[in-house]
């Protein structure tokens, strides 16, 4: 009898531990396909990409709270690698791949640097670290004058639109949890 009991719980307990890792499965593929369709209509509307991207990352932003980071990084990692297979404009994919799609996760570590002022260093140091390989790759692959306009506006434009994307990224897990997470998820 002790040992029915105990399979009977064994497999209780086996089957809510299945049950767990099957539902963060699901909403991981979920969130992977969201990610990649955000960037599909991204390259299918060129004039969207950079902003697809950052809707894209914001389904990594909502893993990473849901999930956790573990799940997070799967996420970018396979939303990356579908966006640059699979998409027929890459320009999306590639900016989601380089930086914002992880970025949502490296903020939290970033974040937690103190005093504040030198957290907000570190993620622009980090922002213009990646943007000065990309623009040197570029240089490399496609030629010294790939971006066909005055460069010197290149590091400003681009800081003023990645402060606006980090001062997002700050607000939206509070909104997210007090005003969507009911929407998506119901009560948990």
């Amino acid at each position: 009898m002790p040992i029915a009991v105990a399979t009977a719980w064994a497999a209780i307990a086996f089957a809510a531990v299945d049950m767990k890792s099957a539902k963060k499965l699901a909403f991981a593929g979920i969130f992977t396909a969201l990610a990649f369709i955000f960037m599909f209509l991204g390259s299918v509307f060129q004039t969207l990409d950079l902003s697809a991207s950052a809707l894209a990352s914001l389904v990594v932003l909502i893993a990473f709270i849901e999930l956790g980071k573990g799940w997070a990084f799967g996420i970018y990692a396979a939303s990356s690698v579908l966006g640059i297979f699979l998409l027929p404009n890459k320009t999306a994919a590639l900016v989601f791949a380089c930086f914002v799609g992880f970025y949502p996760i490296v903020k939290a570590w970033l974040n937690a640097i103190r005093p504040k002022w030198l957290s907000y260093v570190a993620r622009i140091s980090l922002f213009n670290l990646i943007l000065t390989l990309l623009v040197l790759a570029a240089s490399k692959l496609l030629g010294p004058g790939w971006f066909g306009g005055p460069s010197a506006l290149l590091y400003p434009i681009c800081n003023v639109t990645f402060i606006v994307y980090d001062l997002a990224l700050e607000k939206l897990p509070a909104f997210y949890s007090q005003r969507l997470k009911k929407l998506f998820f119901g009560r948990r």
